[in-house]
């Protein structure tokens, strides 16, 4: 009797569950081929489904360049045939109906506003490449803007052109941001050239800082309780909302930081090499990624109490790393991956990524409680020692 006893004993502690883990996974679902290069990608709920869609900028070489709208499946909602190559893209509701609309850089220079079912309604002229568009609120009225860079920075305000400012640089990064406590996003600017420029929401230049090596984009953030841009040059150096010099902000390199990056409790620079470094808002280093070449994009979220990085890179992979720096995964792509970008629809992420061999990878990935026994285990040990001592 008694051992039975202990066998119904042991077995109740092996099979209790004391802890629970993490499993990690993720999953292919679809990949689809676009023709051309994938330019950009980012999501929203265009069918008012409840559902975010996945919104892909692509096309090359002189070709018709395309904007489509996937639903999570891999169908095709809509897409949009522009004559050349559409490399920028935002969306927005630009028009007040309270539904998103898309706004696209073509390499025919003119800026492309794509209706909510995928018609291009308007168009505009531009005077080269638009490699950067932005939609949101600048001046507080509730409305959007539409924010776009190329050689000029434009705003528009419900599709007509509200006003425009002539830079000295090739704009490839355009960050809006509340600088100064205004309650207004002003425009920080930098890209392919040698200066950063503060403009207000009217595009009035409130100051330019002139750096003797190329500029490859800014970064705002809080330093101190304050406002900072780090800039990205070879190494970094930060100015004040005034556009001052911060003394204690400054690390020279001897390569350029291309690709800078606000994870909401980061900042994350990567350089021309693939060498990506993290650092807390006082700049202090946390952690280290090598990849083989450069970082083209970045994109996070929060999982839990955990930030996840997603990186593509021109060695041709896609990455995935904890917020503290561990290595999740990789995949691999046929060229280098241009784009990166991720959403959430009830208990599944949605993980996506584009490279220029024209396809656009869609993946999911969730965090599933699996019982770990170990807990049981240990119980189940104590109470064969227990009855083997008072035995």
């Amino acid at each position: 009797m008694k051992k039975i006893l202990l066998a119904v004993l042991i077995v109740f502690g092996l099979l209790l569950p004391g802890v629970y883990g993490e499993d990690e996974y993720i999953n292919k679902l679809w990949t689809h081929n676009l023709g051309g290069n994938v330019w950009e990608i980012l999501h929203g709920d265009f069918t008012g489904d409840g559902k975010d869609e996945i919104v892909v900028a692509s096309g090359c070489c002189g070709n018709p360049g395309y904007v489509t709208v996937f639903d999570t499946e891999g169908e095709i909602v809509w897409q949009a045939k522009l004559a050349k190559e559409v490399n920028s893209l935002g969306i927005g509701d630009i028009n007040g109906d309270g539904k998103l609309e898309a706004v696209t850089g073509s390499k025919d220079s003119h800026i492309y506003f794509i209706s909510n079912s995928g018609e291009v309604i308007k168009n505009q002229a531009d005077s080269g490449d638009i490699l950067v568009i932005k939609i949101a609120d600048l001046d507080g009225d509730g409305k959007n803007e539409v924010v776009t860079g190329s050689t000029k920075i434009r705003i528009f305000k419900d599709m007509e052109l509200y006003k425009e400012f002539g830079t000295e640089n090739r704009i490839t990064d355009i960050d809006l941001y509340d600088i100064n406590g205004d309650k207004k996003l002003e425009i920080v600017t930098g890209g392919l050239g040698n200066f950063v420029y503060a403009l207000d929401s009217d595009l009035n230049l409130l100051w330019k800082d002139r750096n003797n090596s190329s500029v490859w984009g800014t970064v705002p953030f809080t330093y101190n309780g304050s406002t900072a841009i780090l800039v990205q040059t070879r190494g970094y150096y930060a100015l004040d909302k005034e556009g001052k010099r911060i003394p204690s902000i400054e690390k020279l390199n001897d390569e350029y930081f291309i690709s800078g990056y606000d994870a909401g409790n980061m900042i994350i620079l990567s350089d021309g090499k693939g060498n990506t470094v993290s650092y807390d808002y006082a700049l202090k280093e946390l952690w280290k990624f090598k990849a083989e070449k450069e970082i083209k994009d970045f994109y996070s979220y929060t999982e839990g109490n955990q930030k996840i990085i997603m990186m593509g890179s021109m060695d041709e992979s896609f990455y995935m790393v904890k917020g503290d720096g561990s290595f999740i995964g990789s995949a691999k792509a046929g060229s280098y991956v241009s784009a990166v970008d991720s959403f959430s629809y009830k208990d599944k992420r949605y993980v996506v990524f584009g490279s220029f061999d024209d396809n656009v990878y869609t993946y999911y990935r969730e965090i599933k409680n699996v019982p770990f026994y170990g807990a049981g285990t240990i119980i189940a040990a104590l109470i064969y020692l227990l009855y083997k001592k008072f035995q």
